[in-house]
């Protein structure tokens, strides 16, 4: 039985008074104001036939008894499970990075401690520690970390993970986010590419039409995305006419489409590249076209212009390009040279600061222009 322990030496006194005798079993009616507020509320608590006695040293009441009545408190309060309020994704990290790309890992927690005990890191990361605790009381858990997580030289399979407990609960919660590490500066298909911190080239995903047929496919290629050509070989550059693609990005990734203009390209065809997206308007997306792979820069190496850059435009941004004698208005491509359409979602001054938060799939039109001489005949547009 639970026993009720009360301080008032005078309430022994009363009892005493009332039953006849401080040690006959007694019935105590408490009025009780619950911690929450509201109401005050009666519980009666009976004693056994010892009564209420005192105890010499304290002068506390002690009796033993037991509640009755649906008024009487519980006398306990459930603890709650612990909870990973904002854990690992790829909008952290993604699932496909390189050795020396930087990210920034956020995560808070209501609970008493977290670790990345149960992490996989072949290579040590500094901020990454695999043994204590990152932290140690509901304070600093539900405040949080933002950790900036370089990936060292050991590429392999990488698990990052957070554990958190909380005192009185026998919950444990995790949140974790695999990523496969491979060497070099966001390499693939056997390019070298720009190493750009805190971003990685994706050189296999998937690509989708808007009525959401789709493919995976390696996305090293120009023609694997815009020369798509159902039933029949992908076309090489300039690809498939009006063509309409989503190519599904991850947050802090890009796409490299290699393409070589091919020899004989003839004068005055040209086309664009356009952001056909129409919802949401706050989206935003960078395309360049370079001789290198990953080059996000702001500034184009010559014979490359400024025209070979869109920077962070919206719905219906475009960049055009053409193999048109004296034109200045267009990205200049010269038949026979080999460039990369660089695609990412964000802007080029702070690459990591994606217009979505997870995975992106806009629409990308391969635009056709003027003439287009040297646009394939006889083909359907496919949308």
């Amino acid at each position: 039985m639970p026993a009720l322990r009360l301080s008032a030496a005078a309430l022994l006194l009363s009892i005493a008074a009332a039953s006849g005798s401080a040690n006959a079993q007694t019935t105590l009616r408490l009025t009780w104001t619950p911690s929450g507020g509201g109401p005050q509320k009666v519980c009666e608590y009976t004693t056994d036939a010892n009564g209420v006695s005192m105890d010499p040293a304290t002068g506390a009441l002690l009796a033993a008894g037991s509640f009755s009545g649906t008024d009487c408190p519980t006398g306990t309060t459930p603890v709650p499970d612990p909870a990973i309020t904002n854990g690992i994704t790829t909008a952290d990290i993604p699932a496909a990075t390189t050795t020396g790309a930087t990210h920034n890992i956020t995560w808070t927690a209501n609970a008493d401690s977290c670790n990345y005990s149960e992490s996989i890191t072949p290579g040590a990361i500094a901020n990454w520690p695999l043994t204590g605790n990152v932290c140690s009381n509901a304070t600093a858990c539900a405040q949080g970390l933002t950790v900036p997580v370089t990936i060292p030289a050991t590429p392999g399979d990488y698990r990052f993970q957070l554990t958190c407990s909380r005192i009185g609960s026998s919950v444990v919660v995790k949140s974790a986010q695999n990523v496969t590490v491979t060497t070099g500066g966001g390499g693939g298909g056997g390019d070298t590419c720009v190493n750009n911190a805190g971003i990685s080239r994706l050189t296999f995903g998937r690509v989708q039409y808007n009525d959401t047929s789709g493919r995976d496919t390696d996305l090293t290629l120009f023609e694997n995305v815009f020369g798509h050509n159902p039933g029949g070989a992908p076309r090489p550059f300039p690809g498939t006419a009006n063509i309409n693609q989503r190519v599904f990005i991850p947050r802090n990734q890009y796409v490299a489409l290699k393409f070589t203009v091919p020899p004989g390209f003839p004068d005055q065809t040209y086309g664009q590249f356009r952001f056909e997206e129409t919802q949401p308007a706050s989206l935003r997306m960078s395309f360049t076209i370079s001789k290198t792979c990953g080059d996000f820069s702001t500034t184009a190496t010559a014979p490359l212009t400024s025209r070979c850059i869109m920077n962070n435009e919206p719905i219906n941004g475009t960049l055009a390009w053409g193999y048109y004698l004296g034109a200045t208005t267009l990205c200049p491509l010269v038949p026979g040279e080999t460039y990369y359409l660089n695609i990412i979602h964000a802007p080029l001054a702070n690459l990591t600061n994606s217009s979505c938060a997870g995975t992106c799939g806009n629409t990308i039109q391969n635009q056709k222009q003027g003439t287009g001489a040297g646009w394939p005949t006889g083909i359907d547009e496919v949308q």
